[in-house]
């Protein structure tokens, strides 16, 4: 039994800390409504720019589906991305390419998003600090998890 304690601890120490893939919860939610039918549902941090939005950084996971019309999400954020704006979305993989393509369905904008600093500065109108830093409305506040980040169909 005790030589196999450490065999047992290795892979939810390994889970623990998102080793294996495992998002470790730096923003939850909630995703409401009813999907719209055509490919799986799966989550996207978008890369947002003035004209739109660019997949600038994939990080993208399976919705595990809880009930047909409510599912919670947790995702785990790159450690370090590009400095920029990204929002949270589900979206509907029509193509199967398991990546966000521009005209699939997807989630509303909720006037929430994400901004990541390499220093605190001013950036797109808002003073923000040094990592990740969460934006509703003119509100801007750190310190993950990111939690009561729901989207909505």
């Amino acid at each position: 039994m005790k030589k196999a304690l450490p065999l047992l601890a290795a892979p939810l120490a390994l889970a623990a800390c998102s080793t294996l893939g495992l998002p470790n919860g730096d923003v939850t939610g909630s995703i409401s409504g009813t999907a719209p039918a055509g490919g799986d549902v799966r989550l996207a941090l978008l890369g947002r720019t003035g004209g739109g939005f660019e997949n600038n950084a994939v990080d993208q996971v399976d919705v595990g589906t809880f009930n047909p019309q409510k599912r919670v999400y947790a995702i785990s954020l790159p450690a370090a991305p590009r400095a920029g704006a990204y929002e949270v979305t589900a979206y509907v993989d029509s193509n199967g390419n398991k990546a966000y393509d521009a005209g699939e369905p997807r989630t509303t904008y909720q006037n929430r998003f994400l901004i990541y600093s390499n220093s605190d500065l001013g950036l797109f109108g808002f003073n923000v600090k040094q990592g990740w830093n969460r934006v509703e409305g003119s509100a801007v506040s750190q310190g993950r998890p990111f939690s009561g980040f729901d989207l909505r169909w």
